[in-house]
Parts: structure tokens; C-alpha cells; sequence
């Protein structure tokens, strides 16, 4: 494991999931990491209970409520950052922090008030903005800094039942693509991984769960995209700025193409046929 003794690290989402299982890696690295979240999951609250009696480590672990898609919160956590680690500019950003469409405001719930899609600006808007805050500030500290973003494989095909996401996460791919060159420009790496399912908070309260234990689907662990986001942080020489990095398999993962690019196999047929049903069932297309 890469040494970042000294580093600081800002997480949205570190509260839960992928993005706790990522900060603990931090830690554990040697890094500070200020968790910028609505709130702390129980397993969260488990494993900073467990920390408690190492002063160092505990020390180096904050959590900041923030609400994502208030702009306004998003520049207080960099300033609680600030005031609890010392840096303007964290040396990692992760904008994790995320929704799925079918358990919150869906495109066929049509839910969404106050003229804007909640998905886009929890899953789109707010690691776009972060990242161009993250970057201002690493450029007005004349220093280096890696941006890791938490896409997804429904970043590269379609769903009838959750086209919302699936804009979202097409979106942050072509952000990610689209920062490649900040690298080699002024040293500052924009990356990203794409998992398929995963066992988090945020896909076990979804109805995608039960339908994929039902047709039997391999649903990834929060450690491994937590080991894949280190890796293409940390990996400079395999992972140039603007990868994003398909993770479908415990180990065997893969660098999305920009063009012509193969796709992940996709979701299971039977998946996909309870999906369209339920669509079907929104529209009353038997009426």
C-alpha cells in the first residue's frame, strides 16, 4: 500500500459504502480524511468506535455534515478541512457521494420539485462542482492532487427503469475523459472507477437487489471498489489521469475505451425483463 503519511483527503459520501470502505484504506495509509456526509451509517459509527483508542489514528478522522447539493455547504467543508487539517487544499478529493434512481426521486416517479432532477445534483452537478473547486484550490497552492470519482458501468449502456442514473453516470465518464489533460498540465489527476453492483447501503435498499440475488448476479464488495479507487489513485504509471476503471470482478478490471469501446456484459436478461415490466406498470401500457 502506497505511504500517505501527511496527505489530506476530502470524501463526500464517506459516510457509508464504497466511499467508507475508501477512507478507511486512507487511514490506514497514513492520510487525514474529513467525511463530508448528511450523516454517519451505523458501520461508520462501528469502525470509528473501534479506532477510538488509538489517539493518532482517531485524530486523523473528521466527520463534517454536509449537504451535496448546497454549493454553499460544499465550500464549508473545504474550510472545516482548513480549519481541522491545516490545507486550503486537500491533496485528495473523492466526490462520492450518490443516489440511485429507483429509491429516490425516479424519472417515472416524477417526484422532483423546484424545477430540478435531485439525481443530477447529488450524482452529476456535485462532483462537477467539487472538482472545480478542488481544482482552484490546488492551483492557488501550486500543488499536485488527485480527484477520484465513483461512476459505474451504467455509465456505458442504458435502463429504461433508471435512465436518470444512467445520464448521471454517462455524464461523469466524460468529465473524467474530459480532465485528462490536467496532468500532464499542472499535476493534478482526474480519475474515476465504474463498478457494477455493490453491496452498499445504496444498493441494498434498492429493488435491484432482490432482483439480482434472484437471477443469482455476483454483487461486488465495498473493499474491492475501495482497492480499485487506490489503485488508479496511486498507480500513476498504470492509470493516467482520465482512466476510468471498469470494475466487474474482485481483481480482473478494465480500462474503459473513450471510443469503441466493448461495453460491461450488462445486466441479466431476466433483470432486465422485471425492469421493463415495472416501467410498464407506471405507464398502465395494458390499459
Amino acid at each position: 500500500m502506497a505511504d500517505l503519511s501527511g496527505k489530506v483527503a476530502l470524501v463526500t459520501g464517506g459516510g457509508s459504502g464504497i466511499n467508507l470502505a475508501f477512507t478507511r484504506l486512507l487511514i490506514e495509509a497514513g492520510c487525514k480524511v474529513l467525511i463530508a456526509d448528511l450523516g454517519l451509517h451505523a458501520q461508520a459509527e462501528e469502525w470509528i468506535a473501534s479506532i477510538e483508542s488509538d489517539a493518532e489514528k482517531r485524530a486523523r478522522v473528521h466527520f463534517h455534515k454536509t449537504d451535496v447539493t448546497e454549493w454553499a455547504q460544499l465550500t464549508a467543508a473545504f474550510e472545516a478541512c482548513a480549519e481541522k487539517f491545516g490545507t486550503k487544499a486537500p491533496d485528495i478529493v473523492v466526490p462520492g457521494a450518490g443516489v440511485f434512481e429507483p429509491t429516490t426521486n425516479s424519472f417515472w416517479g416524477d417526484n422532483d420539485t423546484d424545477s430540478r432532477f435531485k439525481v443530477f445534483d447529488i450524482d452529476l452537478v456535485h462532483p462537477v462542482k467539487l472538482s472545480r473547486m478542488a481544482i482552484s484550490r490546488l492551483r492557488e497552492a501550486k500543488k499536485p492532487g488527485a480527484i477520484v470519482h465513483v461512476s459505474s458501468v451504467a455509465g456505458q449502456f442504458a435502463s429504461l427503469s433508471a435512465p436518470l442514473y444512467c445520464i448521471a453516470k454517462h455524464g461523469i465518464n466524460a468529465f473524467v475523459w474530459a480532465m485528462a489533460s490536467l496532468e500532464e498540465m499542472c499535476g493534478i489527476r482526474v480519475v474515476a472507477v465504474a463498478p457494477d453492483a455493490t453491496k452498499s447501503p445504496l444498493y441494498n435498499e434498492s429493488a435491484l437487489a432482490t432482483q439480482l440475488a434472484a437471477a443469482n448476479y455476483s454483487v461486488l464488495e465495498t473493499e474491492t471498489v475501495a482497492e480499485a479507487m487506490f489503485a488508479v489513485m496511486t498507480q500513476k504509471e498504470t492509470y493516467k489521469g482520465g482512466t476510468v476503471l471498469e470494475v466487474c470482478h474482485p481483481t480482473d478490471w478494465r480500462v474503459v475505451n473513450r471510443l469503441n469501446d466493448p461495453g460491461p456484459q450488462g445486466l441479466p436478461a431476466n433483470v432486465r425483463s422485471k425492469q421493463i415490466e415495472m416501467v410498464g406498470r407506471v405507464l398502465k401500457v395494458d390499459e
